[in-house]
């Protein structure tokens, strides 16, 4: 009952090729993922500033988002992907190029922080909806699973060396490990073959935006996991705060460790997650997951041992992915095809905006409260909005998959 199936990666070549260049992908972009906070925190010795990066990165992922989403419904998706890793690619020198300058102007790692962002806003929805065409419905569940696990490797093993790189060799060989990973990514993508046209391709404009909106409205149940998870994760996201105590225990290397444990938390539950192929009914599965999410933030700020720490905010990473499984199988086996990239576009913002708007509140709650006191309000809110919204969406709720 507890294993991990991974025979999509045996039985379709296609989703493996993609799958090992988007884990190498995460791998590298969980580095920068650690490097940038950091060396904001650096710069500025300020939360607040950390946490701004999330409305700095959040206004041009929404907008890119959407057109992005547009855009994967109308264009060919492999092409899409291709360019928006060159971007990318090119973004990440940008940051080795200001990090090497040794300047102390930090709205220019805004600006960087924002371009990379709208590079991101563009590919994942084409990715989403590529990745949909690689296997059959059936193999949904196990999908869901695989791309979760793809996801918590990388934000094991990412974060983790970006915290030695940077107590060991410095912030500009971080970002050059990053940069070397999206090599590898290419050529993966570049070996995906005979892929499926869209069935019917729409304009990629503002009408097609909306078109997609419309559908979401239309199904409650959808909504439902997009504002569950985004309200957890904006009240009780605990990330801004990671590069001040790793600065407060004196050890920079100490940083991956908090970036990695909800991350472990997270691979265990990939790796343990059979059972949740069994399960129909997916709202009440999300709903909570999420409210153990924020149960762990509570407890991360309740303790002030630093073990103690780690294993609360792996049991967090743990329930988080135990909800984006139940999401993941929910828009895979309900959206159709010709709405999935404007739909993917939908989720990607959804669960990218509850992250980095949490990077503002809680790095602003943080500065006026103090590190414990931000994290178990965060947590009672975040717990008391997921349970609002979770029993207040009926149709999400009372969901239950459809299967033969």
């Amino acid at each position: 009952m507890f294993y991990l199936d991974i025979s999509p990666l045996k039985k379709y070549r296609n989703y493996r090729w993609l799958y090992t260049g988007q884990l190498i992908s995460v791998f590298g972009s969980m580095i920068t993922y650690v490097a940038i906070p950091y060396q904001m925190y650096e710069i500025t010795k300020s939360t607040f500033h950390v946490g701004m990066l999330g409305i700095v990165q959040l206004i041009p992922l929404v907008i890119s988002g959407f057109w992005g989403g547009a855009v994967a419904d109308s264009f060919n998706r492999r092409k899409i992907v291709l360019m928006t890793d060159i971007s990318s690619a090119i973004g990440n020198l940008l940051l080795i190029l200001f990090t090497l300058s040794g300047s102390k102007e930090y709205f220019i790692l805004y600006i960087l922080a924002g371009i990379m962002a709208i590079f991101k806003g563009f590919e994942r929805p084409a990715l989403e909806a590529m990745i949909q065409q690689l296997f059959e419905k059936k193999d949904i569940p196990k999908v869901s699973t695989l791309q979760s696990l793809k996801t918590t490797s990388g934000m094991i093993l990412g974060p983790a060396l970006g915290g030695v790189l940077i107590s060991s060799v410095g912030i500009t060989w971080t970002y050059t490990i990053d940069l070397l990973s999206y090599a590898a990514s290419l050529f993966c993508v570049l070996q995906l073959r005979d892929l499926k046209e869209l069935k019917e391709k729409r304009k990629a404009n503002i009408g097609a935006i909306l078109d997609g909106f419309k559908y979401a409205w239309k199904r409650p149940d959808l909504m439902g996991t997009y504002v569950v998870d985004m309200a957890s994760m904006t009240f009780a996201f605990p990330n801004p705060l990671f590069p001040a105590l790793a600065t407060m225990l004196g050890d920079p290397g100490k940083l991956g460790w908090f970036y990695s444990a909800p991350a472990v938390g997270a691979f265990i539950g990939s790796l343990t997650s059979s059972w949740t192929h069994k399960v129909r009914r997916h709202g009440k599965g999300i709903t909570i997951a999420a409210l153990l999410w924020c149960v762990g933030i509570f407890g991360f700020g309740f303790t002030n041992d630093f073990y103690l720490w780690l294993i609360f905010l792996g049991f967090a990473g743990w329930a988080d992915m135990i909800s984006g499984i139940f999401r993941g199988t929910m828009w895979n086996e309900t959206i159709p095809e010709d709405y999935r990239g404007r739909l993917a576009s939908v989720e990607m913002i959804s669960y990218s905006s509850g992250p980095l708007l949490g990077n503002t509140f809680m790095g602003t709650l943080a500065d006026k409260e103090g590190f414990h006191n931000a994290l178990m309000i965060g947590g009672v809110m975040g717990g008391a909005m997921v349970l609002i919204l979770g029993l207040g969406i009926r149709q999400f709720w009372k969901y239950s998959a459809e299967r033969s």
